[in-house]
């Protein structure tokens, strides 16, 4: 008997934690067995107790927070102080933009000048011996019989 009562406290228990205090949230297969329990167990009642308090702090602090009506209106008014400048401004806040940009030309240019006009400065002597052609005027067939006689 201890045991049945111990196993329904134990099923009663989970219910009531997973579904919460409310009767009609209850399963209907275990509701005989949870208003037995509640008519005849204290500590059935007493977790029935627990849970509702538990159930009422959660919906005390799931209610949504109501912000004051002026608020929106004083956010974008500070929004508009802060950020008082053109697109531009906001694509490149690091001053005037012709700076930068005349530099990266002006590097440009003088990297374009230097490279035509500087001699060519990785043209290697050895580089002229590899692209001779390394046989004296013979022909592909004559190279061919050479190289079947050795």
């Amino acid at each position: 008997m201890k045991e049945t009562l111990s196993r329904d406290l134990a099923r009663f228990k989970a219910v009531v934690e997973t579904y919460g205090a409310r009767v009609e949230s209850w399963p209907k297969a275990d509701l005989h067995m949870m208003k037995r329990l509640l008519s005849s167990s204290d500590v059935a009642r007493s977790l029935l107790r627990q849970e509702t308090k538990f159930d009422q702090l959660l919906s005390d602090e799931s209610k949504p927070i109501v912000a004051p009506s002026g608020l929106m209106g004083r956010v974008l008014m500070n929004a508009e102080d802060i950020n008082q400048g053109s697109f531009l401004k906001s694509l490149w806040p690091f001053g005037s933009i012709w700076q930068p940009a005349a530099g990266m030309a002006m590097a440009a240019c003088i990297g374009i000048l230097l490279g035509f006009t500087s001699p060519n400065i990785l043209e290697n002597s050895d580089e002229f011996a590899l692209n001779d052609p390394s046989f004296s005027g013979a022909t592909i067939s004559d190279l061919e019989s050479e190289y079947e006689n050795l």
